[in-house]
């Protein structure tokens, strides 16, 4: 069985104590970048339980950067906010990978949880958004803010680009976002 503390004999990671300055900025990372993954995962996963578990996934991935000695060149939202990302999506691949199409309906439904359906909706619904900015980097941009709630210097950061252009992204994705709004609603309307 492996043990916690990183001694047992399955660690791959060699034991280094933080000194106490190194264990002030993990805990004062760790205290700003909880609630806002907690709230951002939950927003998108509407299940409150799975956001905790997918944060203090993401918790373990930075405390274990730390441990490594990693110095963050960018703030610890951003490594954060990449990890919860992939972490999100991976969640909802294996889900929908282990789901099957033909078999018996199961006799009631789940206690906890969201609808599985849900979340492949989400992904379905940003893949939209993304096809009707037809921008990848707008559409990052676009995801970060509404979907994240990451701030303009944050997104930068993580694409290596300026505020500026965060700014001027946002704007132009979000422009393009509406206007094919607006041209399926005029589609839908009776002649």
């Amino acid at each position: 069985m492996r043990q916690l503390s990183g001694r047992g004999s399955g660690s791959e990671e060699p034991v280094r104590k933080l000194s106490k300055q190194r264990e002030t900025e993990l805990m004062e990372a760790l205290r700003t970048i909880e609630p806002r993954l907690i709230a951002s995962v939950t927003r998108i996963t509407r299940d409150y339980h799975l956001a905790q578990d997918i944060t203090q996934e993401v918790c373990i991935a930075v405390f274990r950067e730390f441990r490594k000695g990693t110095t963050f060149d960018k703030p610890v939202i951003v490594f954060a906010t990449a990890v919860a990302r992939n972490k999100v999506r991976d969640h909802y691949r294996k889900r929908a990978s282990n789901e099957t199409p033909f078999g018996d309906l199961p006799d009631a439904p789940p206690l906890f949880g969201a609808d599985p359906v849900a979340g492949l909706e989400y992904l379905e619904l940003l893949e939209a958004v993304k096809a009707a900015i037809a921008d990848e980097r707008q559409a990052a941009v676009w995801e970060l803010k509404h979907v994240w709630g990451l701030k303009g210097t944050e997104i930068g950061d993580l694409l290596g680009i300026s505020s500026a252009t965060v700014s001027r992204e946002l704007a132009e994705g979000e422009a393009k976002a509406k206007a094919e709004v607006r041209r399926g609603d005029e589609e839908m309307e009776p002649a």
